[in-house]
Order: C-alpha cells, then structure tokens, then sequence
C-alpha cells in the first residue's frame, strides 16, 4: 500500500533531491555516462540500468529523475522529426501535405534541391521561351505539351521557380488527382502557407482531364495558393476545348550545345568551361555525343560528365574515355557509379556517417566516420605498387579540406537551429544535396557489400552516443536496414536490444519499427511484434519497450489505442516501465496536444487501481516536466525560451483543471512519488522565478492545488518556505513569497 506523508508534506530542508545540473539551466543527462552501469560501475551494456526486478514503488531518485528530466519529451519529438525527414529523404516532415494519393494514401515527393539548384542556374531557354513564361503568367494550372525529348520536365520546374515557389513536390503519374483536389481544400481551410508546387510528369490517364474536372482543381489550386503544371506529349490526345484552354505548347527543345554551354558554366564558372570547349579532341567529342541522341537529358548529362572528370582531373582535362564509358551506364546508374567512385576509404566512411547522420553537425559525422573506420580495419592501408614500381599516394582525411570533401560527396553546409531546453541553439549542418541519398546509400551498402555485421556493431555503438540526436539518427537508419532486411534485423539486433537493460537500445528499437510501420507490408508484423512484447509478463523491459514502441511507430495509426494500452501497462510493478510509459505519454502529447484532455482522463481512471498508482503519478509528473511550450510562439511576453506546456494548457482550458489538480494532489500527498513530485514542484517554481508571465500562472496553480484541501496546503506553504530559506543554495524569493501570499488569501480571505 502507498504510504501518505506526515501532514507537513514531509518537506526536508533541503528541497527535492534532484539529478545534477537539473534545472531549466542545465536539464539533468540522460542515464549514467557512458561504460558505468545504473550503480555507477562497470556494465557490460553501455549505460545499462538495474537488472530485472527495480520496482516502481520503491524506484530511487536516479531512476525517477530519468523520467522528469526538462523539456526531454520536445527534445526527442523535435529530434525524431529531424531524424525520419533527413534520413528517410523522401517523405515530407511535418503533417501539412504528407499524405497524397493513389489508391490510397502515400507520401509526397520534394523534388531534389540538388535538382532544382541546375534548373533554376543552368537552365537554357528552349525555342519561344518568352511567350511560354508570359502564357504561363498567374495560372494555377497549366499542361505542357510537347515533343519528346524537349525537356519538358526541367521547363515545368523552371516555370514553377520562376513564379518563386521554392517547394515543389513531384507527383506519382498514377497519382489520384481527384483526391489532391479533397487534400488541397482542406489545406486551405487551414489558411495560407508558402507557396507550394506540384508536377505530374507524363500522367498514365490523361481520359480524366476534362473540363468540370479541370476546373474544380483550378479553383482548389487557386484557394491553397499552390501550382500544378501537368507534362504531355503531342501524342496525348487531348481535344476537350475546355481542356486545351490549360495547354502550353512547348515547340521545341533548345539547342544541345547551348545546354552543356550552360551546365558548364554553372559547374566550372564560364572562364573554365570556355577553356574545356576549346580543349583538343573536346569539340569533336561532342558533336559525335550529341549527334547520337539531341535530347535535352542526354545534353544535360553530357556535360555533367565532362565537368566531373575535369573537376577530378590535375590538369583540368577531362578523361573521354572515361566520361564515354560513365555515359553508357548513366541512364540508370547515376548514384551507382557516383558511390562506387568514392574510392578513398575513409571518404567512403564519410559518405555513410553522413548518410546516418544526415543534417547533424559537422563534428556528429567525423566521429561516426572514424568510429566505422576502425572498426573496418582502414587505419593502416595496403598499397599495391602499380607496374612501373610507382606507389599511389593514399590521402589521410587531414589532407582533404572540407569543401573538397563535400563537393565529392553531393554534400553542402546548412545553418540548422536545434531544440534544446535552455531555446534554440544555432549550428551548422551537413546534408546531402539530393534527399533520396541518405535511404539509397544506406540501402546499397547493405546490399552490395559484405558488411552486415559491422554496421549493425556501429549503430549500436551510434544508439548509446551522448548526443540524442545522434542516437535517434542511428535508430531510424536501423528502421532503414530493417525495411531491407526485416527478419535478418529482428533476429540479430531488436529481439536482444529489446530486453536490453539499456534504456537508449530499447528507445532506438521503437525508433527502428516507426519506419517499419509505415511500410505497408511490414506494419502488421510490427502491431503484432508490440502487442507480444506487451503481454510478455515474465520481461518486465520487453513491456517498457512496448511502451516505447507503441507511442513512436504506432499512434499515428490511433494513438487512442496506444493511450489506453500503456494505461493497461501501470500495473506493471517496474521502474523502467513506469519511465517507459511518461515518456511514452509525453511523446504522443508532444505530437499532438489535443490529446491532453484523454491522457490526464485515462491515468485519473487508473488512479483507482493500487497497483497502478505508483507508475500512473511517475508519468503524469514525466509529462509535466517533459513537455514544453516554446515561448516565442505565445501571444504572452516571456522571458524564458520554454514554460511547461502542461502548466500553459491547464490554466487555458478549464476542462483540463479537474484531472490536473487531482493527479497533481495525489503525487505530493502519497509518499510513493514524493521525491519526484517535490522536484517537479520545484522546477516550475524556478522557472518562474525568472519569469513573471509564467509566475502569475504557477501561482495559479498552486491556488487551484490548495484550494478546499488543508492538506495539500500545508505541503505547499512548506514547500515555498524551502525555497526562499537560508539553507537553500539558489533561493526562489519571488516564487516562494507569491505562492505563499496566495495560500494566506484562501486561508483569509476577505
């Protein structure tokens, strides 16, 4: 049974036991450093927790002050987002337009910033450019006709970037055009945004673009304030007059020379690309090139070609040769050829830390690099001496500077600013050009190389890093492995990781299945593989990682359920449960507020169960403590970066005030909790302390505790004067003399 406090709250004159450095300065680490176990000493498992058996009634501070740790719930939302847009390229972050169409709902396309860096900078004017541009003028809608081969697709996105929309999603040609027209309405329901494009390239039904239909979409274009341009062929059939009203001739391609006139002065400068014109055997090989096929990709291509082998080359001359052979297997193995001529070892290292870790700062991807380095064995190189007896000079990473480095790579520098509890911190990030690279290279080293073990053994080493930002990267990668191999990866790494005593191996495998989920092919294997491991009552970490499973890959599909299952999980006597379950909780909240009112209902609910009680009070104080609302989006003036989202919520919504003070009364009356309760308490107290905005609210709250219950008063009037006493370290005068003055109101009032 939980024990009750002694009626003076029990308040010590030290205040609440809390983590070092914990506090809206300095938010508490999460878990022991690394190579020490929960005790402090040496674990096999990088930073592991107490073996089976810690119970949640008699958890200690650590293990408690894992689960309060500030603004840790908007971290990970805010890193798990990062993490599945820059590593699984293709998919949209966010929720505005994630899901299209066709034959069902799946995943909007960006259109390759790398792509629309040549078309917006090497573009060359195809034949009566002038009066397609003028034609295409305010339209929201607009079919280009034209040959083949007369670039229609490049010309569609330059009239797209020409009309400053910068974000361009590339539609399936079997995309469901009709339900684009449902999803735009609803997105301008939701008012005006950046402006969005959208491109169908060659669509397999061209029967459906009549009139009426034409026309809803049009206007729905229009209300979003987005763009479509459709590309047809002259061969489309297209008779409707109606129809032909949204038509754009494009007569014609531009010059095939003018096209790798361009592309080389937007690669090498015009001073270098004249030179490279002008250069023997040059203009005779591309008078033959060109000659064979005039389509614009082919020009296009052609000239990517000569200016890579000329950047490679010492000399500046290209290798036609080479560039000859690299055309032929182009058509349909442009990323092949560019990741297989990563011929350095450590570059090639390079490439897939960055591949992992796309969009982290520069200092994430070295160390990945150099750890997956050793472990390939790549620090003392075999050099064979060619046939002259001439060794070949092996590059260290040293001697490479870091622009070469990312030219070779596809690579460029981002300014990113990255959540933090004390606000946004500034960096600057590495990320490949194209977004597609990330997924695809991960993929093809898996595929094409006998490296399975490796890998696996360095995103382990990834997952327990101390940046977790870094160990959510390595996760989601693992979720890209698993979408390749998903038993081979279930079998060798997530069966064991989820049973781990290490609470960051048991996160990274929920981290892994959220990509699995959305796989439509393996997302009943993972329901079915959380649902197991939630009924595995004999392993009590299996259930905390089920917990963490159910929130990160499975709320999207109903977070109800997920809501009700780990409500069902507070039975479970474990301290690693009970923290599984807050941040479970704190994570759907973080993605979906709305929800708050369901959450705070359901663990009052499960306050009536004994067994549950200690685990229901450790979540809802996780939630309290992880959650935050940035300020610089509040209406309010503030002074500090993040106030608890809560705290903000409960004094706005009055529905949310009943369940509030009744789980807030019971975690600082009941014994059980009373360590992290009074932490908690005291968090909020210094973050107003600071903060007058926020301190007109905590007083607020402490108020709405009090009020009618005598009890929780008194445990509150000594709790303030701990705050402000002699004794303490760092006094919270304002805070402590605030709440105070209003506990004298409602004990006097007038």
């Amino acid at each position: 049974m939980t024990g009750v406090p002694p009626a003076d709250g029990g308040g010590g004159s030290s205040g609440p036991a809390a983590p070092p450095g914990a506090g809206p300065d300095a938010p508490p680490a999460d878990g022991p450093p690394a190579g020490e176990g929960a005790d402090g000493g040496s674990s096999g498992d990088v930073g592991g927790e107490p073996p089976e058996g810690g119970s949640a009634r008699s958890g200690a501070a650590r293990e408690s002050a894992e689960a309060t740790q500030f603004a840790q719930g908007m971290l990970r939302r805010d890193t798990v987002r990062h993490a599945l847009a820059s590593i699984d390229g293709d998919m949209v972050a966010g929720d505005k337009n994630v899901f299209l169409v066709g034959g069902g709902r799946a995943p909007l396309r960006l259109v390759s910033p790398l792509v629309l860096e040549q078309v917006r900078s090497a573009f060359a004017d195809p034949v009566g450019w002038d009066e397609v541009r003028a034609d295409f003028g305010k339209r929201s809608l607009a079919i280009l006709r034209g040959p083949s081969g007369s670039g229609k697709t490049t010309a569609a996105l330059r009239l797209l970037l020409g009309r400053s929309v910068d974000r361009i999603y590339r539609l399936d040609r079997t995309s469901d055009l009709g339900a684009l027209v449902e999803r735009l309405e609803a997105d301008a329901q939701e008012g005006p945004g950046e402006p969005v494009g959208f491109l169908v390239d060659q669509p397999d039904d061209c029967s459906i673009l009549d009139g009426p239909f034409l026309q809803g979409l049009d206007g729905a274009l229009h209300r979003a304030g987005a763009r479509l341009v459709l590309t047809v062929g002259q061969e489309s059939g297209l008779v409707d007059s109606e129809v032909l009203g949204h038509v754009i001739e494009l007569s014609g391609p531009p010059e095939p020379a003018r096209i790798v006139r361009h592309h080389l002065d937007w690669r090498l400068g015009e001073p270098a690309a004249t030179l490279l014109l002008k250069r023997s055997g040059v203009p005779a090989f591309l008078a033959e090139c060109l000659g064979a096929d005039g389509a614009c990709s082919a020009a296009a291509g052609l000239a990517s070609a000569l200016g890579e082998s000329a950047e490679s080359s010492a000399t500046g001359l290209p290798d036609l040769a080479a560039v000859r052979e690299k055309l032929a297997r182009r058509g349909v193995e442009d990323f092949e050829i560019w990741a297989e001529n990563l011929d350095e070892p450590f570059l090639r290292c390079y490439a897939v830390a960055l591949a992992v870790l796309n969009g982290l700062p520069q200092e994430d991807v070295v160390a990945a690099a150099r750890a997956l380095h050793r472990r390939l064995g790549t620090e003392d190189y075999t050099v064979l001496a060619a046939a002259d007896g001439h060794l070949p000079r092996v590059r260290e990473p040293y001697q490479v500077p870091r622009r070469r480095r990312l030219a070779q790579l596809r690579a460029r520098t981002v300014p990113v600013r990255f959540f933090s509890a004390t606000g946004r911190v500034p960096a600057e990030a590495l990320e490949y050009k194209d977004p597609g690279y990330p997924r695809r290279l991960i993929q093809h080293v898996w595929t094409e190389y006998p490296l399975h073990e490796v890998l696996l053994d360095w995103l382990g080493e990834l997952v327990a890093d101390p940046s977790e930002q870094v160990r959510t990267h390595a996760g989601v990668a693992l979720g890209v492995l698993a979408d390749q191999s998903f038993q081979y990866v279930l079998d060798h790494v997530l069966h064991s990781w989820a049973a781990s005593p290490d609470r960051r191996r048991r996160t990274a495998v929920a981290h892994a299945l959220s990509v699995s989920a959305k796989n439509p092919e393996l997302s009943g294997m993972v329901r079915t593989l959380a649902a197991g491991w939630l009924g595995d009552t004999a392993r009590p970490l299996v259930q905390a990682t089920a917990a963490r499973v159910f929130a990160l890959s499975l709320s999207g599909a109903g977070p109800l359920g997920a809501v009700d299952a780990l409500a069902r999980l507070c039975v479970v006597d474990h301290i690693q449960v009970a923290i599984a379950v807050g941040d479970s909780l704190a994570d759907i909240l973080a993605d979906d507020d709305r929800l708050t009112a369901v959450v705070l209902g359901r663990l009052c609910t499960a306050l009536a169960d004994h067994r549950a009680r200690p685990s229901v009070l450790l979540a809802f104080l996780a939630v309290g403590a992880q959650l935050v609302v940035e300020t610089e989006t509040l209406a309010e003036p503030a002074v500090m970066p993040n106030w608890p989202a809560l705290l903000v919520r409960t004094d706005r919504e009055p529905v949310l005030r009943a369940p509030f003070v009744e789980l807030w009364r019971a975690a600082l009356n009941e014994a059980v909790q009373r360590s992290a309760s009074e932490y908690v308490l005291q968090l909020w107290a210094r973050l107003a302390e600071g903060d007058p905005g926020l301190r007109v609210i905590f007083v607020r709250m402490a108020g709405a505790l009090a009020d009618g219950d005598p009890r929780t008063a008194t445990i509150l009037r000594r709790q303030a004067a701990d705050w402000s006493g002699a004794h303490s370290i760092a006094p919270l005068p304002r805070t402590a003399a605030a709440v105070t003055a209003e506990l004298d109101r409602l004990e006097n009032p007038r």
